[in-house]
């Protein structure tokens, strides 16, 4: 059996570049359903026969599976696996623990977040609608500077007035591949930039105020935002919005009847699994809820899917692209060996004995495992962690699916345990000595520098009184968020106060802490800054952004912050002030992941995020 650290790896290689990674695991009474083998017509498809004789989902599974989810406080997990040779289907399911607060049992048509598993939907769609073009079954036409839709074509030319970079050669150069092998230069810190009134064009539109950290192919990043932007070419090439063409040309050419992107059709279905928060174990809600947010988040991470429906996803892909069932191409095969391609290296170096080198196609990634080719993502939404992994050679895919957002691995050691036990492998992935990590999967993801990058020894006292901080701050690509002391008055910030108080142990707040909010955000509600040194002409602070149930949520009332996307030590914020005339310009985030950090002489220059400070509540 591998050491934890060694665990920790293989998890990396799976899950760490999923939509949004969070916390740890929810403590909640488990029941345990039944497990075993399900044949593809008991879910609504005719059985191809030829069943193999070895199981996949076996007892010893089903136990260590039990353990797993006892011992890490998952509350239900589900997994569905599909074996296919030549014209035979099978699979098998198996699920345990429960689905929703009452009790109910997890069972193979309980429907997940699938987060970042998503994207493999995003670019099958770009490369169904690049085949339309190729063979003249398109409804739009390409704009007249176009020739033809490919995987080359420039980002730009496609949405010629609506997307723009802040690096020029990148807004020019940038292809359809660039976008979907995460190679634009733009890092996954600007998903904090999300909005509850964003759209794909919106996000498009804004992404000019977005800086990049590196060149445009100089580095594989991984990055939501180009999805998001992909999405929005399928619906501007298809005629349709992406939500549409998706359900046309895939889940329903797959008989994947549960699948969706929205939301209230998963919450109506009543199979739609509650979300829990493992940093907390409480229940959190959908973070996308909405018509309007189900649609945005839809390209890097919006499908809600079930076991049962992703084995059909999975037996197509293990056949190439063809539905085995109906002899239907569904993905072309060109498109097929594009996606699961490696384009980028994720991870230079094996990692003995377990994996070699890793790479990135479009949505997916590519390495093996004990010396047997995989392809597999990860994929997590706040109270949601996902795989889908599948072995080509050995005809086998498999799809497991959490409702805690960890970081428990259950939905990475399960895969592995069954495909170590299918093909007669010695465990090497096993269930290690489990306690709550104090850092976060989004802080994995995102290499967070681990200390300030300013010597805070050589000024410790504060330039300027707390109260000139408080005010609104904006930034065009982020707009709005409020800082507000424990005395300012401004009746806003009086129920920023409430709120946080609400939270806060005995309701006590810290005179010299800002206290803020930021509620048309989608990845957190409310943030804090809290004073760590001053210098000339600059005082750094530690931003710690929160999404605050003061109310609770559920069944249970009691007041809480949801900590799932809060880096383990905050991010570090410098503020441009004037001391003489206590005045604040504005703050910046720095060096908000590890990497080439930014460079000028100002602030403003080196920021990662700059926020000019528009209005001063201390003032008012």
């Amino acid at each position: 059996m591998l050491p934890p650290s060694l665990v920790t790896l293989v998890a990396f290689v799976h899950t760490s570049h999923a939509f949004l990674s969070l916390g740890a695991p929810a403590q909640v009474p488990l029941s345990a359903a039944p497990t075993g083998s399900v044949s593809v017509a008991g879910l609504g498809q005719p059985s191809l026969g030829g069943s193999r004789s070895k199981s996949a989902i076996t007892p010893e599974i089903s136990a260590y599976v039990a353990d797993l989810l006892k011992d890490r406080y998952v509350p239900g997990l589900s997994v569905g696996v599909v074996r296919v040779d030549g014209d035979s289907v099978v699979t098998e399911f198996g699920a345990w623990g429960n689905m929703i607060e009452d009790g109910n049992a997890t069972t193979p048509e309980t429907l997940f977040s699938i987060g970042s598993c998503s994207k493999a939907f995003l670019v099958s769609a770009v490369g169904i609608l690049m085949d339309d073009f190729a063979h003249g079954r398109n409804v739009t036409a390409l704009p007249p500077a176009v020739s033809e839709f490919t995987w080359d074509t420039k980002v730009l030319d496609l949405l010629p007035g609506d997307w723009a970079l802040d690096d020029v050669w990148a807004t020019e150069k940038a292809n359809v591949r660039d976008i979907l092998t995460h190679v634009s230069g733009l890092t996954r810190l600007h998903d904090f930039s999300w909005l509850h009134h964003d759209s794909p064009l919106y996000l498009v539109q804004r992404m000019r105020y977005l800086k990049h950290k590196y060149e445009l192919r100089e580095k594989w990043n991984y990055n939501n935002l180009m999805y998001i932007t992909a999405s929005q070419i399928v619906s501007t090439y298809s005629g349709k919005p992406f939500t549409a063409f998706v359900k046309e040309r895939i889940f329903d050419v797959l008989n994947m009847t549960s699948t969706t992107y929205r939301w209230d059709e998963a919450e109506d279905s009543q199979l739609f699994s509650h979300a829990w928060s493992g940093s907390e174990r409480r229940r959190i809600p959908y973070f996308f809820a909405g018509e309007e947010l189900s649609a945005f988040i839809a390209g890097a991470g919006g499908v809600i899917s079930s076991a049962a429906d992703m084995t059909k996803w999975l037996a197509m892909l293990l056949h190439g692209g063809v539905n085995p069932y109906t002899n239907r191409t569904v993905v072309p095969r060109s498109v097929f060996d594009e996606m699961t391609s490696a384009h980028s290296i994720v991870i230079g170096q094996p990692v003995k004995p377990l994996t070699s080198l890793t790479g990135y196609g479009m949505g997916w990634l590519r390495t093996s495992f004990l010396g047997h080719d995989t392809i597999s993502h990860g994929g997590g939404l706040p109270g949601f962690l996902t795989d889908v992994t599948f072995l080509p050679e050995h005809g086998l895919g498999i799809a497991t699916f959490t409702n805690s957002d960890g970081p428990h691995y259950a939905q990475v050691e399960v895969p592995l345990r069954i495909i170590e036990d299918y093909l007669d492998l010695e465990h090497t992935v096993g269930v290690p000595q489990y306690s709550r990590p104090d850092d976060s999967l989004l802080a994995r993801s995102i290499s967070y520098p681990s200390s300030q990058s300013v010597d805070c020894a050589i000024a410790a006292f504060p330039v300027l009184p707390i109260e000139v901080y408080a005010g609104i701050y904006h930034n065009p690509g982020y707009e709005n968020f409020t800082l507000c002391t424990t005395t300012t008055g401004h009746d806003d910030c009086q129920r920023i106060l409430s709120d946080w108080a609400a939270v806060s142990p005995d309701g006590f707040l810290d005179p010299d802490v800002l206290y803020g909010a930021s509620p048309h955000h989608v990845l957190y509600s409310h943030l804090k800054m809290e004073r760590v040194c001053s210098g000339d002409g600059y005082e750094s602070f530690t931003l710690t952004p929160v999404t605050l149930y003061p109310r609770g949520y559920g069944q249970d009332e009691t007041p809480f912050a949801y900590t799932g996307l809060t880096p383990p030590e905050g991010v570090e914020v410098q503020c441009d002030v004037l001391a003489h005339w206590e005045t604040v310009f504005g703050c910046g985030l720095m060096n908000s992941e590890e990497g080439r950090r930014g460079t000028g002489e100002s602030i403003r220059e080196r920021a990662d995020v700059w926020f000019l400070k528009i209005w001063d509540i201390w003032a008012a």
